[in-house]
Formats: structure tokens, C-alpha cells, sequence
């Protein structure tokens, strides 16, 4: 198999309050175009530690294996048409199910995750009191977000994940080991492990809520490789920052003027219906 070209990304930090700094403006402006960065990870991270918890997840006899599913999306899953098992929680279960350090591990995330969308949101000319309105709640520290653990079991042949975009704000991502492409211009292109980052990508719901600015972000198509017993096993870390499903998103202008708005349900509706379309 062809190896795939191997893109370069550009490269953020966040400062104690929070505030996204890239080093050039050239670099913040191809971070919003291709809507998908790499994040210098805080120490306060500890994100060795957050790994080996993940990895344990993949031993047969963890007993976080047995927490119960609740629907389609949260507890251990096994998912049929790819290689993923996953330990999958929403914040308000966090407490309950995770050990404590995982648990305030999570909350730091919701910090980043927050940092980020605000910092989008001030780029946009999105007014400041307007902030949680526009984001269904998230910018002010409510909405939903999910803490995943992924094991990739090369037993099962199929793809690692499907190409798609994630529905909500921000994607915070930490993996072990190569799989993830972006597509860039049509084609997909490797995005390297790099060691001590994170890999932050933007989704469809903060794209929207930007889209009528100047500063509009891009949801990244992003998809994951098969990985084989040959390739360094792929454990991951994924945070995903998302809307209330019974909230509502607000557009603005570049001059902070409201533009358009939809429910939550209404535009993640809309994009399964489009995602059936396409296949």
C-alpha cells in the first residue's frame, strides 16, 4: 500500500486564562481554513498517567469493561464495520463511573475545550455576552461533552474509522500511535504523532455558528487507517465538546450582529440526512 503524503500543521499553545496563542497570524488563519491544529499539552495534563489507564481498558479482565451502556454512545462499546472498542462517557457520568484523576483529567479538557471556542467566538466578532447563547450553552461551561478511551483490535479487518466530520465544537484528540488522515483538497494526508501535542479539530456545529463572519472555521474530513499487527498498537484519548441536544445555535456577523440560528436537533439532522446522501 502507497504511503500517504504527511501534512503539516501549525502549532498552538494555551496560557494559564485560557487564551489560544499561535505563533504567527498566518499560522492561526491555516488553522481556521483547514480546522484542525496541533496543541502543545499542558503538564498538568499528566497525560502519561491518562494513558495507561486507557490502555489497561484494552486487557480482557478490566473491570471498566463491565460499565453498562446507556443507548448507543456511552459505556464499553464494541462497534461493528470498524476496529474501534471504546469506553465512551458523558460529563455528568464522569464521577460515577471514572476514577477521580480521570475524572478532574476531563475537566481539565472542558477548560482547554472552552478556551478554544471562546477564543473562535472573539475572532468571529461574536459579542462576549453572547457567547453561551450562541454556543447552546458550552462557552459558558454548560452543553455536553464526552471522554472516550479507543483501543484499534487488528483482529477485525475492517477500517479503523470511517472518513467523516465530528457534529460539535471542538475535538480534542491524543493518540499513541499513526492512523489519522485529513483530507486535504480532495486527497488524504497523514497527520503525525507529535510527541507532547494534541490534536485539536473543529467540528460542524462551531462551523455553522461562525459561518456567517469573516472568520468562519472549517469542519475537518478526517478518517482513521486499518491498523495492522504489524503497526505499533493505537490507544487514544478523545474528548469531544458538543451542544445540548435540546439547545439552540446562534450565527453573528463580523460586526456582532445576529444572523440566523438553528436548534441543535435541526443541523445534526440535517447532516445525517446529508451523510446518508453521500454513501
Amino acid at each position: 500500500m502507497a504511503m500517504s503524503p504527511r501534512v503539516s500543521l501549525p502549532v498552538a499553545t494555551i496560557d494559564a486564562s485560557q487564551r489560544l496563542i499561535f505563533e504567527t497570524t498566518e499560522d492561526q488563519d491555516r488553522a481556521w481554513q483547514i480546522g484542525v491544529f496541533y496543541l502543545r499539552a499542558p503538564r498538568s495534563l499528566e497525560l502519561d498517567k491518562v494513558r495507561c489507564f486507557g490502555e489497561g481498558l484494552s486487557f480482557p479482565d478490566s473491570p471498566y469493561r463491565e460499565i453498562p451502556k446507556y443507548g448507543e454512545l456511552e459505556g464499553f462499546i464494541s462497534l461493528e464495520n470498524n476496529q474501534q472498542t471504546k469506553l465512551a462517557l458523558q460529563r455528568h457520568r464522569w464521577d460515577e463511573h471514572y476514577p477521580p484523576e480521570i475524572a478532574n483529567f476531563g475537566r481539565k479538557l472542558d477548560e482547554i475545550g472552552i478556551g478554544i471556542v471562546r477564543e473562535v467566538f472573539r475572532q468571529s466578532g461574536i459579542p462576549e455576552q453572547h457567547w453561551g447563547p450562541a454556543s447552546g450553552g458550552y462557552a459558558a461551561g454548560e452543553g455536553t461533552a464526552f471522554l472516550n478511551f479507543v483501543h484499534y483490535d487488528t483482529r477485525q479487518p475492517d477500517l479503523g474509522l470511517r472518513p467523516h466530520t465530528d457534529y460539535g465544537f471542538v475535538t480534542i484528540l491524543d493518540a499513541t500511535a499513526p492512523g489519522l488522515q485529513i483530507e486535504v483538497d480532495g486527497s488524504f494526508m497523514d497527520v503525525p504523532v507529535l510527541e507532547g501535542h494534541l490534536v485539536i479539530n473543529f467540528g460542524e456545529a462551531l462551523n455553522f455558528i461562525t459561518k456567517r463572519s469573516d472568520r468562519t472555521v472549517s469542519a475537518i474530513v478526517h478518517r482513521v487507517t486499518t491498523q495492522s499487527a504489524s503497526n505499533p498498537v493505537r490507544h487514544s484519548i478523545v474528548y469531544f465538546a458538543n451542544p445540548c441536544l435540546d439547545g439552540y445555535l446562534q450565527q453573528y456577523d463580523s460586526q456582532g450582529m445576529r444572523q440566523g440560528s438553528s436548534t441543535v436537533h435541526q443541523l445534526f439532522e440535517s447532516l445525517e440526512h446529508k451523510l446518508t446522501e453521500d454513501n
